[in-house]
């Protein structure tokens, strides 16, 4: 995280606002994929990479690289393997912002 978000409370808040909706996104991606309907796992994705400019482009760069496979996985009628990459990916993200949040928490609990 930037050092941005540290010094500016406000700021982190708008951030982990945004990786809420990535969560919310991928779920709906995934009811996509369960649907099998590649406009809905395709919209949703793409909303996902447009939350993403407020990562750090490493990061950023890793996820728009797994979203863009999923893209293609549907594109190509293979919406279970899409389904499991992008439940790994919420998994993963849930754990990321759970560990932030905690931080921050510590942190306002020793000021």
């Amino acid at each position: 995280m930037s050092q941005t978000y540290e010094e500016n409370p406000a700021e982190l808040d708008r951030w982990l606002r945004r990786c809420d909706e990535v969560l919310a996104l991928l779920d709906c991606a995934l009811r996509g994929c369960r649907t099998r309907s590649h406009p809905v796992v395709q919209e949703s994705l793409r909303e996902s990479m447009q939350c993403l400019d407020l990562a750090s482009e490493d990061v950023a760069g890793r996820v728009l690289g797994i979203l863009d496979f999923c893209i293609t996985e549907s594109e190509q009628g293979r919406f279970d393997e899409a389904a499991e990459v992008l439940a790994d990916l919420k998994e993963s993200w849930t754990e990321a912002i759970a560990s932030i949040r905690r931080d921050r928490n510590r942190a306002a609990n020793f000021n």
